[in-house]
């Protein structure tokens, strides 16, 4: 059995908008990452490595939106040889399901981050869940209320914010949800099928 997960990591790709005609993404995703019998120290280690392979400075942010495809194949390459796992979820938001929320498109990403959240396998355990400073600023309501009305304090202790900048875990989770949203906007697999030995659970919903 899979020991449990007490620190998890979610990013988003795409919007929650509904939009389309004025550019809202068709799809949302959302990954959720974590670290499997290691420690946050030696991923850091190995993203400085690959900042320097790459001639980047110490501080450079790793981004999928703003990376050129020969860094993209590297992060991967790198990716895949961590002790690093993942979970997502892609949302279809032209589906009947989805559009069900088209008037309240917040709730959508409540319903999307709750079945995340619910997956058991690995379960959490009064696990902390770190998410990125400019997504918490975008998310703040979606988050108290998942929190407040929707799971105990047995699955999550707390959310914490990190700015992306300085944290391996959310730029690694960035680089996840951004292959995968490749896949399904824009009919690229290449990427996500490099990451699929690392993916525990993908919903489609």
């Amino acid at each position: 059995m899979l020991a449990p997960i007490t620190h998890l990591w979610i990013d988003e790709s795409g919007d929650k908008g509904f939009k389309f005609d004025k550019g809202s993404s068709r799809f949302l995703i959302i990954a959720a990452a974590w670290v499997v019998d290691a420690s946050i120290e030696m991923i850091e280690r190995e993203l400085a490595q690959l900042r320097s392979a790459c001639s980047f400075s110490p501080n450079h942010e790793f981004k999928f939106s703003r990376s050129k495809n020969a860094v993209r194949e590297k992060f991967l390459y790198s990716l895949i040889q961590l002790p690093v796992r993942y979970k997502a979820i892609v949302v279809d938001k032209r589906n009947a399901a989805a559009s069900l929320f088209r008037l309240q498109p917040s709730q959508l990403y409540v319903e999307s981050i709750k079945r995340i959240l619910y997956d058991n396998d690995p379960p959490l355990n009064g696990a902390i869940v770190v998410i990125d400073e400019a997504t918490a600023g975008i998310h703040k309501k979606e988050y108290n209320r998942i929190l407040k009305h929707h799971v105990s304090k047995n699955l999550v202790q707390k959310i914490r914010q990190a700015r992306s900048q300085s944290d391996a875990m959310i730029q690694i989770t960035d680089m996840i949800a951004g292959s995968i949203f490749r896949h399904y906007e824009k009919g690229d697999s290449h990427y996500h099928e490099r990451l699929m030995g690392k993916e525990k659970l993908l919903i489609e919903f």
